[in-house]
């Protein structure tokens, strides 16, 4: 034998060794491949009446394919098996059986299905099986006409109205309420029962509100346990269903997804349920405090939080933080230690945001008390992890090292520094640094002119309207004297216009002019820096250009008080019963539908709506000139006094000046509690920005500075305030940056 055939035998023989090994490898595979066996089970059968040769329908699991496998009985007498799958058998029932069981063998199994009774009322089938409260269900069968009485019917055992009716055919309505069951049809005395109605209904969803990958539960009944046999929509568009049962569903919030309802359709047959309302991302404003240890309370502050503590969910390093309150623009959570450093992030019902860092560590800033100032401001901050040596803590506003000149473990008394400037302040300890939650911010009121003693302004007496120009220059109506004044951004005072101590009705260039003020007179400007004033001892409306150059624009106006300008540049006068539009033109018509408010305060004009102090002085009121609406307590409860919240639960009292800032803030003066406040025209919340801790004169921050009076104000492009102090004879400048 050659080398070659050796070789090929010897690898002939390992071939055959190895496909054998293979093969009895393959079979111990297979035989261990578990065969799964379903369980037999009834889950239904339907009709359980009628005559011999009815088709009856027994609906289940576990069946066997073939009819030979099956026998059964109706009374002891022996039936035919039409037809057999897994989950459906179909029986005729037999000549000469009685009522009696139906009694059914699956593989030498013996199974008790149900009587059924032999007569001639008999419920076939029912379309469709399933539906809502309202839907209309067709009834087949027999014997449903009767010259006694008209047939009932029920589902579930709760009477349903019947709709039309024949010998074969019911239509009837389900009843609210009917629950999943049986549907019965009782005439003369007898009943029948059909096939298992489902009753769908949408008991509620959870959350209520989100936006686009939402994932909401739809509790209720009667759902298709087949992820693909439940079409789910919210408002129209298509939803994703993640988890059928019976009882529930759990879904998704589809792409475009707006505030509508939500339905669930089975077979065609739509069940709608309660609203779901889009929300806007959620937004972080702040977050408070940014480094703390274990049981630290932190908040957030910002937009579109839910109300509902367990639809926020809040992590650092994923690790979950527990949330003890909830506001639709506040949470506070618990901090429970270990989270490591890392971003804040929360979860609105799968809507998620980042925040900023998070140190998780012992030493933390909570709060600025004050959070503004200006150089020499005494600062109280608050913690935890501080030295209780003031001078082995290091504070630095902005990068500015503060003078610390007292300190506990949870608080740090400093001084502004005299460099102050806007920005983050910081506590370094021990080799840790903690950054305050939000930046101290150089904000305060400065005098810009005039002042007790001063004579460079005169509206002590009478007060005045303020405007403030492009470039910063302000220009102050002196009731008293009847001349327009000009500060520049230097304070820096000048006549402007009029004649100072006359009267008269003069057009012409700055002192050559003359006008004839009232008490209730008011000024605005436009866009192009043009000044618009009220001249009530003349009733009417002077125009008066950047150069100085006064003329007659409006006649023959009744008492004209203080006036407001649109975006058109048309002009809106106020008096005390009426308001009156002058257009671009000069051309006055009176605006129907308004019936009067407060013509000494400043009005001011967003879009289509006229804000204005109605005559009690306790409201602030809005009127809709496109349509002549008027909405009396738009702010304000209508009770006299001074606190913040909610706009309409929050009490005023003589709000004048009124002016908006372009990014939703809208600034008032509140004449008998000496503050500015402010409204957050998206939170619809009233709150305080400068309130004095006494009369006086002193300047500083927001919440150090005295007034005698506030009252008119005016807004530059900085979105710096001017302030009408008519007690201290001043013009006073209040910065918010």
């Amino acid at each position: 034998m050659s080398y070659s055939r050796k070789f090929n035998t010897s690898i002939s023989k390992w071939f055959g060794i190895l496909t054998l090994f293979i093969v009895l490898f393959s079979a111990c595979k297979k035989d261990e491949v578990e065969i799964v066996k379903v369980p037999v089970e009834v889950k239904d059968y339907y009709p359980n009446s009628g005559n011999q040769g009815t088709l009856v329908t027994i609906e289940g699991t576990g069946f066997p394919a073939s009819p030979n496998a099956i026998t059964a009985t109706f009374g002891g007498a022996a039936a035919d098996v039409v037809s057999a799958t897994s989950t459906a058998i179909v029986l005729r029932a037999p000549a000469g059986g009685r009522t009696g069981e139906i009694v059914m063998k699956v593989n030498n199994e013996t199974l008790n299905i149900g009587t059924y009774t032999y007569q001639e009322l008999s419920v076939q089938t029912i379309s469709p099986a399933n539906g809502a409260a309202g839907a209309h269900i067709r009834i087949t069968g027999a014997g449903f006409s009767s010259t006694n009485g008209p047939a009932e019917v029920y589902v579930n055992g709760k009477l349903a109205t019947v709709v039309s009716a024949s010998d074969n055919l019911l239509v009837a309505e389900v009843p609210e309420g009917a629950g999943t069951g049986p549907v019965t049809v009782k005439v003369d005395g007898k009943e029948a029962s059909g096939q298992i109605f489902k009753f769908q209904v949408i008991s509620g969803i959870k959350p209520a509100s989100g936006g686009k990958g939402t994932h909401v539960k739809i509790t209720g009944g009667g759902f298709d346990e087949v992820l693909a046999g439940n079409f789910v929509d919210f408002n129209g568009k298509q939803a994703m269903v993640l988890e059928a049962t019976a009882d529930y569903l759990v879904v998704v919030a589809p792409e475009g997804v707006q505030t509508g309802p939500v339905s669930v359709t089975i077979n065609n047959q739509k069940a709608a349920g309660p609203m779901f309302t889009l929300v806007p991302m959620p937004v972080i404003e702040t977050v408070t405090p940014l480094s703390g240890p274990a049981g630290t309370e932190m908040t957030i502050t910002g937009l579109n939080f839910s109300t509902f503590t367990d639809e926020n969910k809040v992590t650092v390093n994923g690790k979950q933080l527990v949330v003890l309150t909830a506001t639709s623009f506040k949470l506070t959570l618990s901090i429970p230690g270990g989270t490591g450093d890392g971003k804040v992030i929360l979860n609105v019902n799968d809507q998620i945001v980042q925040g900023p860092d998070f140190k998780d560590q012992g030493l933390g800033i909570a709060g600025l008390s004050p959070d503004n100032g200006l150089a020499g401001t005494e600062v109280t901050i608050t913690g935890t992890g501080f030295n209780t040596n003031a001078s082995a803590n290091t504070v630095t506003f902005n990068g500015v090292t503060a003078q610390v000149i007292s300190a506990t473990a949870t608080s740090l008394v400093v001084i502004a520094p005299t460099a102050l400037t806007t920005g983050p302040v910081k506590v370094v300890n021990g080799g840790q640094n903690a950054i305050s939650p939000v930046n101290f911010n150089r904000a305060g009121v400065m005098t810009l002119a005039g002042g007790p003693g001063k004579t460079d302004l005169s509206i002590r007496d009478r007060g005045a309207s303020i405007a403030v120009d492009s470039h910063g220059n302000v220009f102050v109506m002196e009731l008293t004297n009847h001349v327009i004044k000009k500060i520049t951004p230097q304070g820096v005072v000048s006549v402007f216009a009029g004649t100072s101590g006359q009267t008269g009705n003069q057009n012409g260039t700055g002192t050559s002019a003359s006008f004839n003020f009232s008490y209730i007179s008011g000024m605005v400007i436009d866009k192009q820096d043009v000044l618009y004033i009220t001249d009530g001892g003349n009733s009417s409306v002077r125009k008066i250009t950047p150069a100085g150059v006064v003329s007659t624009y409006a006649v023959n106006l009744t008492v004209p008080g203080k006036l407001a300008i649109d975006d058109n540049g048309d002009l809106y006068v106020q008096t005390q019963y009426s308001l009156t539009k002058v257009d671009k033109a000069g051309v006055r018509s009176v605006v129907r539908g308004f019936n009067g408010g407060n013509e000494q305060a400043r009005p001011v004009i967003i879009g289509s709506f006229f804000y204005y102090t109605d005559n009690d002085n306790l409201l602030i009121s809005r009127f809709d000139l496109s349509n002549g609406t008027n909405q009396r307590s738009w702010a304000g409860d209508g009770n006299f006094g001074n606190s913040d919240g909610p706009k309409n639960q929050s009490m005023l009292v003589t709000p004048r000046g009124y002016i908006i800032d372009g990014q939703g803030n809208f600034y008032f003066s509140d004449g008998f509690s000496q503050t500015t406040r402010k409204i957050n025209m998206i939170l619809n919340e009233i709150s305080t920005v400068s309130r004095q801790p006494a009369r006086g004169y002193k300047d500083g921050g927001l919440n150090e500075a005295e007034f005698s009076s506030r009252d008119d104000m005016a807004i530059d492009k900085d979105g710096n305030i001017y302030i009408v102090d008519q007690g201290n004879n001043a013009i006073r400048k209040m910065f918010l940056k």
